[in-house]
């Protein structure tokens, strides 16, 4: 049981490490491209954070399995949107939002999930269908 939870902490940290690498990259693309010369640490650290729950979801689409496959996606896309969204709520404490802020992280975060979500399935089905 131990290996099994030290093994899948060494997955997500992989996974994580590869997922803000590559949206840090690009990030700091655009915003190369728009002008911008600089990126903020304040900026950078939020989305370490968002990608840590997104990281988190990931591993919660590998690991929890429902009878109703409907629900197998939505329990864990439910749980980090709302975690998501008080992770927003908190920062207004330390920073003004942009007034589309909820918005935002809403289409970024359910579009990355959807992706994700259909990836897994036809992964999935893919899978059920060599098993025949």
């Amino acid at each position: 049981m131990r290996s099994k939870v030290i093994e899948e902490t060494r997955k997500g940290l992989i996974l994580y490490s590869i997922i803000f690498s590559f949206t840090t990259i690009i990030s700091s693309s655009l915003q190369l491209y728009n002008g911008q010369m600089t990126d903020t640490n304040y900026h950078i650290l939020n989305r370490a954070a968002v990608v840590l729950i997104a990281t988190i979801t990931i591993m919660m689409f590998k690991t929890i399995k429902l009878e109703n496959k409907i629900l197998t996606y939505l329990v864990p896309y439910s749980i980090s949107m709302g975690t998501v969204f008080v992770y927003v709520w908190i920062t207004g404490f330390f920073k003004p939002l942009h007034p589309d802020a909820y918005r935002d992280i809403f289409l970024n975060f359910t579009t990355v999930a959807v992706v994700v979500m259909a990836v897994m399935y036809f992964r999935d089905k893919r899978k059920e269908s060599m098993d025949k």
